[in-house]
């Protein structure tokens, strides 16, 4: 058996243990990608076994990436992915295909490129959008994120398609407390620091104090303090406002814990 094969076959074994040795994970990988540069290693192989090492070696790498939350390496191995199923039409029906779809999809979405997002959806038939779970997932989260509706789709273990969007989920947990923090400074003059470790999902208050530093809340003993000039013309329907800003801080707060549930 050629040596690439022996180490393919060595990456699919290791890849499907529970729990996963990342570092043994790693180590193949690179051994596999010197030797997909080793123009005597390929020429040994048929043309099946070669388009299989290369489909495996890419989908693992853009699994691994997402696995150890690397942005930055899994944007560089998604692009291979995608290059890949171009330039080899038989692995583009790969089982993996939408898995490898909707992660990019959550990447973008998660990194705010909803330009990008919503050109790679054009590449996914409708009916796939809708029904395929990798796929339906990522469409519903844009959907909601777009609209402010957080409490139309709730998330839990059940219905979240893959491990692998949890790095995703983690990262559009960070923008909802974010958005929660904003209605929380239109809302309250003042807040309690438990209250708002609570409303924000903080399970320790040090966390809470650091995220209030970064956005720049002034605290008094155990308060925070929020200044709201309200202009006259504002006025009028300044009690208005505070509604809807706090209807809206309890949509966030629904899907961020939500969210919570599955990271």
């Amino acid at each position: 058996m050629p040596k690439i094969e022996a180490l393919h076959k060595s990456l699919l074994s290791d890849w499907a243990k529970q729990p996963q040795n990342l570092n043994a994970v790693k180590q193949l990988l690179d051994q596999i990608e010197v030797q997909l540069k080793d123009f005597a290693a390929l020429s040994a192989l048929s043309p099946v076994a070669a388009t299989s090492i290369h489909k495996d070696f890419f989908e693992i790498s853009a699994l691994y990436n997402a696995a150890l939350a690397d942005l930055n390496g899994f944007q560089e191995a998604i692009a291979k992915v995608h290059c890949f199923y171009e330039s080899q039409p038989d692995a583009s029906s790969s089982t993996n295909k939408y898995l490898m779809f909707g992660l990019h999809l959550m990447y973008l979405l998660a990194t705010n490129r909803v330009s990008d997002f919503h050109m790679l959806l054009e590449q996914i038939d409708e009916s796939v959008q809708q029904n395929n779970p990798y796929i339906s997932t990522a469409v519903k989260l844009e959907e909601c994120l777009m609209e402010g509706a957080y409490n139309k789709v709730i998330l839990t273990e059940k219905n979240i398609p893959s491990p692998y969007y949890a790095v995703f989920i983690r990262i559009l947990m960070g923008t909802i407390r974010n958005e929660i923090a904003s209605c929380i400074e239109k809302s309250y003059e003042r807040l309690l620091v438990k209250d708002a470790c609570n409303m924000l999902l903080f399970d320790k208050q040090n966390d809470m104090l650091s995220f209030a530093k970064q956005r720049g809340w002034k605290s008094d003993k155990n308060e925070f303090h929020f200044e709201r000039p309200v202009k006259n013309a504002q006025a009028e329907v300044g009690a208005k406002s505070n509604l809807d800003t706090k209807r809206i801080t309890e949509q966030n707060l629904f899907y961020a814990k939500q969210l919570e549930m599955i990271i």
